[in-house]
């Protein structure tokens, strides 16, 4: 009886624990632009649920001064930030914070912030969310998605104002790939076709033509 009830005891406690956690994210050096901003970001963990916050910084005559204050709700799990890529290919480097987990991890969702050097402030890309992996694309200049489910999928995304709008289109599955192009959210079929891949998932560089 008294084990059970420590037991019981002892579990009530780490799932205490385990919702009050506080993560916490700080960089200065290579944010944005290297030793010009600083990115505080500290994640509270409640429940189900766990509330983001980050705090924007810019250094001026040497002291740090507050550009912007930001905060959302996401899935109650760990608290990551990268803050290494520029997917706008404007200079500015921008930043993913983790949102979801989905096909057992596969599939990492982020937030997506892109900086705006007119504003000084991260633009919050509304729906960022509904597209897994996000990442630059030099060869079409934009973002692309690469998506795991039974098959595999890649999409191409412009970032417009607070938003990503898809372009095009790479599917993969049961050993033939489909291209799309996608014009106002309509998918128009550019070519349906056979393919070889040694690999499970197989994800594109571009769609017209296709190419891995």
């Amino acid at each position: 009886m008294k084990t059970s009830v420590l037991f019981i005891f002892i579990l009530v406690c780490s799932s205490f624990y385990y919702y009050q956690e506080t993560q916490k994210f700080s960089d200065s050096k290579t944010v944005i632009k290297n030793n010009q901003y600083k990115l505080d970001v500290v994640q509270k963990n409640l429940n189900e649920e766990a509330l983001v916050s980050f705090s924007l910084f810019k250094k001026i005559n040497k002291k740090w001064i507050k550009l912007q204050d930001y905060r959302f709700k996401k899935q109650n799990f760990f608290l990551s930030v990268d803050t290494s890529e520029d997917l706008n290919n404007d200079g500015y480097k921008d930043v993913k914070i983790s949102f979801a987990q989905a096909a057992r991890g596969a599939n990492e969702i982020n937030r997506l912030f892109v900086f705006d050097p007119k504003s000084q402030k991260l633009i919050d890309m509304e729906n960022s969310a509904d597209y897994p992996n996000l990442h630059y694309n030099e060869k079409k200049d934009c973002v692309t998605s690469d998506i795991f489910y039974g098959g595999s999928a890649t999409y191409f995304l412009k970032i417009k104002k607070n938003k990503l709008e898809p372009f095009g289109k790479v599917e993969f599955y049961n050993d033939s790939i489909s291209s799309y192009k996608i014009v106002q959210g309509k998918e128009i079929l550019l070519k349906k076709q056979a393919y070889d891949s040694d690999q499970g998932a197989t994800f594109f560089s571009n769609f017209d033509p296709v190419e891995e």
